[in-house]
């Protein structure tokens, strides 16, 4: 027989495993897995969970232990086991359920549930459990799973397909699954920074996962958790008000602590509240573990039917010091025809407490991610995670690592460019896209049939757009835009053509360069009050007009760059020649002979139908807008940044400058502009109120000094609107009722909006109008320019009309007041959608 050489022995003995294993599954009676459930080294938070499949794994150094089994509503178990080196040690522990002891639990006749006493005394120490630790850090792992339960094979008549390989033939599979190891520092009064060490994304050797420890938690020691809405927690100062609770009784679990069942019974099931069990430790009055439900109405989220949320809290230091150890998701609900569900569960171990933590070391970092985290390997991974994976989820591994390495090759990518690039009859509607994807480059041609408008000035007429990206990376965070636009109208029989090209370097710091020219036909105001396909249906239904058009031969240069944290520049330079036209149509499909169209001329006091506008001008102008975002809270990827926003308002900043000029030729260069302005803003987002529900607000003034000299084109335009419909996510910047060009200054303005949504905190308690799931939401507009005054609308409505997901309608009641005279009232239908959006930098 050969013999190994000395040699191998060392290494053996050296590198062989210096810790053991102990793994098994937790199962109760009827032998079914209990997933998620707790396994601990008593008096430590050294600790895993069980999988779905009830299996869990952990590693230990030689020793004796007792180790805690625990599960929600079950009666807690502990084992000795004594591992030794290099050994395994397999376990099967049978869970009962907790028997509960109603011996010591008098009800009597018209009395309080004994739960309220419980109950009270937990509000009654909520700020003190809370408070008790007043730094910590501790290693979490989190693992998360989504997958699809069903899918349709079509959306919209388009192919659905198999979503790069993510479904099997019975239309499910997993579509996301990660894993991340992070390091979780806290300090009072709540302050959180997570560093994220590992993440692995199957599918996606060089992603970065988006688990976050922070985002996770769902503490219900603070008086809400935040969903779609504020959800008051069981243990909240005023959860008296919105729950109803009933004790089940009270069972010793396996350390000696005398554990309360308690049944969590929402008053009203719309309001922002969960349903379930809480479990408080006798004479500590704190939370041993929890598992409760929020539905997706009451949250607000509207794709979810129903989140479950699971903790288990155990004693880190003695046994009145209880953490957070294990924590739970498991969702549902549903999207366009998809349905799916998600598990989400975290690990928080080897807790260091009351530990040193300098305030600066927080800063504005809610999490970071380590270069060179999403490269660790199979081996890391198997010996770090402490949840087993399930059988599917190791095949989900396998099977799209190997899916990747085909997907990503180019003979792959080549063949399905070559499918995707044939033209189509469809791309008549959708427009053509020819792309390289090994090359990461692409053509886009748009439909001109798709884009057919009308308006006076060009008749019907037809837009087409040529564009080119090429990304500089696999995440597409570098990346280069070309883009055209060529317009043509039939009435003018005019021919228009423009385009830009846009250059992304740096993400991390926001930084785009774009340099944009040519001929438009643009709207006075260029924020674009009236967006064409309204204008098209207004003067084709209704024979109104409300845009007013001018040529715009320019040549632009913008930038934009974050110079630190929360601070970002918005630095600009233009020249532009502008030229009057005039209306080339009067054409409509109703109307034609009682309703007189007007004419391009912008309805203002100062205009009036005189033709003060000179046929043409030129100008160079200069701009600078700031934002100051103090406490910009964010999260630092490698590669990339996310703005977390900020509790505090943005502060803008604006200054444009008119620079005159003559090129000594008459018809040369010049600019006909002199002029400066200033204006500042203060804008603030969703402020949340508790349960009362979210107020936004934008407060505006600037000014031209009187040595200004300018055009109409340079005015203060504001947004208006003369028709019945809106767009919401204008509403914070624009008014409902207002004139397009009535109240435009080239003096001085302030201009204020106010919105609050009231998120069910009154439609909650209106019989009828709860089950509807309508937001009540009221706002205010005012402003004021020297020769018009001040204007004033007032309005009342609600949001979040629709059915299922489509929620996306809003009806509002609008009441207007000039110079504190009634000036009528009207209604607005709002159609929320992703677009429409501000950019505030060209205010």
């Amino acid at each position: 027989m050969r013999k190994l050489p000395l040699s191998a022995f060392i290494f053996l003995f050296f590198f062989s495993p210096v810790v053991a294993q102990v793994s098994g599954t937790v199962v109760g009676l009827q032998q079914e897995p209990l997933p998620f459930a707790s396994v601990y080294v008593e008096g430590t938070t050294n600790g895993t969970t069980t999988n779905m499949e009830g299996f869990f794994s952990l590693e230990l150094e030689p020793g004796k232990y007792r180790l805690v089994f625990q599960y929600v509503g079950y009666q807690s178990e502990i084992r000795e086991v004594e591992v030794s080196r290099g050994r395994s040690v397999q376990l099967k522990v049978i869970l009962k359920e907790a028997a509960i002891d109603l011996s010591t639990v008098e009800v009597r006749a018209n009395a309080e549930d004994p739960a309220y006493p419980i109950i009270r005394k937990a509000i009654a120490k909520r700020e003190f459990n809370y408070r008790q630790i007043k730094s910590s850090v501790c290693d979490v792992y989190i693992k998360g799973t989504v997958k699809i339960l069903k899918a349709p094979e079509k959306i919209l008549g388009q192919e659905v397909g198999d979503l790069d390989g993510n479904l099997d033939t019975s239309r499910q599979g997993i579509v996301y699954l990660s894993e991340s190891v992070s390091k979780l520092y806290f300090k009072q009064p709540g302050k959180m920074k997570e560093v994220m060490v590992s993440s692995k994304v199957s599918g996606n050797n060089q992603g970065f996962s988006f688990n976050s420890a922070t985002e996770m938690n769902v503490n219900l020691y603070d008086n809400f958790a935040v969903f779609g809405r504020n959800v008051i927690s069981p243990i909240a100062d005023a959860a008296l008000n919105y729950y109803r609770y009933r004790l089940h009784g009270a069972f010793m679990d396996e350390q000696g602590f005398l554990i309360y069942k308690i049944e969590v019974i929402p008053k009203n099931p719309e309001d922002p509240v969960y349903s379930g069990f809480i479990y408080i430790v006798d004479q500590l009055w704190n939370i041993q573990g929890a598992g409760l439900m929020v539905t997706g109405r009451s949250s607000q989220l509207q794709a979810v039917d129903s989140l479950m949320i699971r903790q288990v809290h155990v004693p880190v230091k003695g046994r009145d010091v209880w953490q957070l150890f294990s924590q739970s998701y498991a969702v549902q609900g549903g999207l366009f025809g998809f349905v799916f569900g998600g598990n989400f569960s975290a690990v928080y171990r080897n807790y260091q407490l009351d530990i040193p933590l300098e305030d600066k070391f927080f800063g504005n970092v809610v999490m970071k991610v380590e270069p060179g985290s999403n490269e660790r390997d199979s081996f890391y991974w198997s010996q770090t995670r402490p949840i087993p994976l399930t059988e599917e989820e190791s095949k989900d591994y396998i099977r799209k690592d190997s899916i990747r390495l085909v997907r990503t090759s180019k003979p792959f990518l080549d063949s399905v460019d070559l499918a995707e690039n044939k033209p189509k009859v469809g791309d008549l509607l959708t427009g053509y896209r020819f792309q390289n994807s090994w090359k990461r480059y692409s053509f886009t041609l748009e439909s001109p049939i798709n884009t057919i408008q009308f308006n006076l000035v060009q008749g019907m007429h037809f837009n087409a757009g040529l564009g080119f990206e090429k990304s500089f990376d696999e995440n597409n965070n570098r990346r280069l835009v070309l883009k055209s636009l060529l317009n043509y109208g039939l009435a003018d029989n005019q021919f228009r053509a423009s385009g830009e090209a846009e250059w992304r370097p740096r993400p991390k710091i926001f930084e785009r360069i774009s340099l944009a020219g040519g001929k438009r036909l643009v709207q006075f105001n260029e924020s674009e009050p009236i967006s064409a396909s309204l204008n098209t249906a207004e003067i084709l239904f209704n024979r109104r007009n409300y845009a007013r058009f001018y040529d715009k031969c320019f040549l632009r240069l913008d930038y934009r760059r974050e110079l630190f944290n929360g601070f970002m520049v918005y630095p600009s330079l233009q020249y532009a020649r502008r030229t009057m036209v005039s209306n080339n149509s009067d054409y409509s499909f109703f109307h034609r002979d009682d309703r007189i169209l007007d004419s391009n001329l912008p309805v203002h006091p100062e205009i009036d139908g005189a033709a003060i506008l000179p046929q043409e001008s030129h100008a160079l102008q200069a701009g600078l807008s700031i934002r100051i975002r103090p406490g910009q809270k964010y999260m630092d990827y490698p590669d990339r940044k996310f703005s977390m926003g900020s509790k505090y308002p943005d502060f803008w900043i604006h200054y444009r400058k008119g620079i005159p000029f003559r090129s000594g030729q008459a018809e040369g260069l010049r600019s006909d502009v002199s002029f400066d302005r200033f204006s500042a803003s203060v804008v603030m987002n969703e402020w949340t109120l508790g349960l009362a529900g979210v107020m936004s607000f934008r407060l505006e003034g600037g000014f031209f000094p009187a040595s200004s000299k300018l055009l109409f084109y340079d005015y203060r335009h504001f947004l208006g609107n003369q028709t019945s419909l809106g767009n919401p996510a204008r509403y914070l910047f624009s008014f409902k009722m207002l004139e397009y060009y009535s109240s435009s200054t080239d003096e001085y303005w302030l201009e204020a909006h106010w919105e609050h949504n009231f998120k069910g905190a009154i439609t909650d308690k209106i019989p009828g109008l709860k089950k509807l799931d309508w937001n009540l939401i009221a706002g205010f507009n005012f402003l004021y320019t020297p020769r018009q005054k001040d204007y004033l609308e007032l309005s009342l409505g609600f949001g979040n009309i629709g059915a299922g997901i489509a929620k996306f309608l809003r009806f509002d009641v609008v009441s207007s007041l000039r110079q504190g005279q009634y000036a009528g009232t009207g209604y607005l239908v709002g159609i929320n959608l992703p677009f429409g959006d501000i950019d505030l930098s060209s205010l």
